[in-house]
């Protein structure tokens, strides 16, 4: 690259890096909105402890937003073999291209662009919190301030660590954020090798381990059984290249926490808005608090929903747009080619197929043929509904609208991390433990009574690879781990290319598809970064 070229880009990136401290402070409080920013530096604000402490809650804030709407969460649910776009979703050719797999799924993807870039933003902040945070505690001498000082650092690399797992899980080498100057704004940008990028991840959530609050989380904040349970995925999750995967400590970390949770009893009630269990679950280990009104709705509903039903208005707490449905194999029972069992609860606590609606059965499609098959139904949210009641309703005060669906989500809790931890116990050759683990999940699934025919016994190593694959499906389906499952097990072309229809149609898709394209606009605008070298290959 000429040094005129780079001197451009990296005036670019500078603009770019004041940009993100602007935004970093101005969306914390109120008060931060009156403050003089033009005339404080970086190295002001990020040492102003009255500063970092609401920076740091506002992190919380911009990771829920991460994932609000379609391109947040939804488009992560796209192109799956449990998931896929509505037949007029797909009209949309850049928008298809998640589930075809085809010439439209590129750097110029918009879709892929606005996932790539509502990350970055936090990630900075972040690490700017973070040394400041640093440079705070070397200097502090009271003990109550220094506290506090090391809990507002945990929880910021706490959220880091969250951001940058999806980052490379979704793009492999990415840029690490490190800041050692609060007034230097020249980082390196580049794509760092998969064991630097890992490095920070698991320092980051090390720390936090050590230093977030005990006990269960109460509120926005996450405490240490989260950062342990991370730490437990990130080791089976790592590929092996990174040096970080070892299924021997991930079995470690997760039985340093198993213990502190517990199954709910019923699986219909983690999903049940009425219900109190906000933040009061036992099986909740770390959830992102959403609320069912414009301030702060996750908006899924809006994509997951019938646009038959979104033709009674927006006040249908059914209807929606049906961006992500359940592929036929994700739906159907194993006696018509599917996954489920008999007499499973969690199929219809998962899966709507019953589209009546105060007392009228839909049964025409408005539009798409397939606007009445089965639909997600995990998110829904009844609060919004224009039939509900104002003391039932309670937070929904914004308007009545698919829109605004706010079930908080439980990123992390205990049945997922039992189902992670047989696998981590299969793979070290503890397949008989590992199945009984299992049979505990699948336990609750039966409603505490699990049948003999369906209580797993004699799988070999391999087959129980198979079939905790099923498993993780049924119990987690539409949670937001499928993509990542199918990454790390190796299993990601094939898999979609069975179930999903879309991308078997079209014959497309290619292992290079596990990862995403780096977006364009990140190769022309980033310094450190060649349209030539930086892309993944493939694209």
């Amino acid at each position: 690259m000429s040094s005129i070229m780079r001197n451009i880009k990296t005036n670019i990136l500078a603009a770019a890096f004041t940009s993100l401290f602007t935004i970093g402070i101005s969306s914390c409080s109120d008060f931060l909105e009156e403050m003089p920013k033009t005339s404080l530096t970086p190295g002001q604000v990020y040492t102003d402890l009255n500063v970092l402490e609401p920076a740091v809650d506002g992190l919380y804030t911009s990771y829920r937003g991460s994932k609000q709407g379609r391109d947040g969460f939804t488009f992560t649910l796209l192109g799956l073999d449990e998931s896929k776009q509505g037949i007029i979703q797909m009209t949309d050719a850049s928008q298809a291209g998640l589930d075809y797999y085809d010439g439209m799924l590129n750097a110029t993807s918009s879709q892929i662009s606005a996932m790539w870039f509502k990350r970055w933003p936090m990630i900075n902040t972040a690490s700017l919190s973070i040394r400041g945070l640093e440079l705070l505690a070397d200097n502090e001498t009271d003990d109550e301030t220094l506290r506090k000082i090391i809990l507002l650092r945990a929880n910021a690399r706490f959220i880091r660590a969250l951001a940058m797992f999806e980052m490379t899980m979704y793009w492999g080498e990415v840029p690490v954020i490190e800041i050692a100057d609060l007034e230097d704004p020249d980082i390196d940008m580049g794509r760092k090798s998969l064991d630097i990028v890992w490095k920070q991840i698991f320092d980051d959530l090390t720390y936090a381990s050590e230093n977030l609050d005990d006990g269960k989380q109460a509120g926005p904040r996450a405490t240490k059984g989260a950062a342990i349970a991370m730490l437990g995925k990130l080791s089976m999750y790592a590929p092996a290249e990174s040096g970080y995967q070892d299924f021997g400590k991930a079995i470690g970390y997760f039985e340093r926490i198993k213990g502190n949770y517990s199954l709910e009893s019923n699986y219909e009630t983690m999903f049940d808005e009425y219900a109190t269990l906000e933040f009061n679950s036992n099986e909740s280990i770390f959830e992102i608090d959403y609320i069912c009104n414009n301030s702060g709705a996750n908006r899924w509903q809006w994509d997951m929903g019938s646009r038959t039903l979104a033709n009674l208005g927006e006040s249908c707490y059914i209807g929606g747009y049906d961006v992500s449905l359940p592929t036929d194999y994700a739906y159907k029972m194993k006696s018509e080619g599917g996954v489920w069992e008999e007499g499973d609860r969690r199929r219809e606590a998962s899966i709507r197929f019953d589209f009546t609606y105060h007392g009228q059965e839909y049964t025409t499609p408005s539009w798409g043929a397939d606007e009445l098959d089965p639909h997600i139904k995990k998110w829904e949210d009844r609060r919004l509904d224009r039939w509900t009641s104002n003391s039932l309703a309670a937070e929904a005060t914004s308007g009545r609208s698919f829109y605004h669906s706010g079930k908080n989500y439980m990123y992390l809790r205990l049945a997922d991390i039992l189902l992670c931890y047989a696998e981590c116990l299969n793979e070290t050759g503890r397949t008989g433990e590992a199945i009984e683990v299992v049979n505990q999940v699948r336990t609750r699934a039966w409603n505490g009574d699990l049948p003999a025919d369906k209580r797993w016994s004699g799988l070999s190593q391999d087959q129980f690879r198979t079939e905790i694959m099923d498993e993780r499906m049924r119990e987690l389906c539409f949670e937001g781990w499928r993509r990542m499952d199918l990454i790390r097990t190796g299993t990601f072309v094939n898999l979609i290319k069975e179930r999903n229809p879309w991308a078997k149609e079209k014959g497309s898709i290619r292992d290079f598809h596990m990862r995403w394209p780096i977006p364009e606009d990140e190769i022309k605008n980033n310094p450190y970064m060649e349209m030539g070298t930086d892309q993944n290959p493939g694209y």
